[in-house]
């Protein structure tokens, strides 16, 4: 390998790190720290798909909209929180989530 070969190697290096660095994180996330708070991550899933469903068996409309798309924020967290009640990340998140929905349908009413 020449240096101009090295050269670009190592710039290609550089470039990529950023994307290495992300991803080893999330498997440090995904390995360790994810499953021991929300339990493995199918049944969350199943979990949560459940919520889901019963939201969208529910609801009137043929159209997903703002306001379901928060919902599906708030039902997720909901999904994990069965698993880890003492999660305050969770918790926040369904407060913003909730402040989302809110807002758009306080924004409907004036446009209506």
């Amino acid at each position: 390998m020449d240096s101009a070969d090295l050269e670009s190697a190592l710039m290609e290096s550089v470039k990529v790190q950023p994307r290495i660095s992300m991803l080893e994180e999330v498997i440090d996330l995904v390995g360790s720290k994810r499953n021991s708070e929300y339990g493995e991550p199918d049944e969350n899933m199943e979990r949560t798909a459940k919520l889901f469903s019963t939201y969208l068996g529910a609801r009137n409309g043929d159209s997903i909209t703002g306001v379901d798309i928060a919902m599906f924020g708030i039902l997720l967290k909901i999904g994990r929180l069965i698993e880890n009640p003492n999660s305050l990340d969770q918790w926040a998140d369904i407060a913003g989530y909730s402040s989302i929905g809110y807002q758009i349908m306080k924004n409907s009413k004036n446009r209506g």
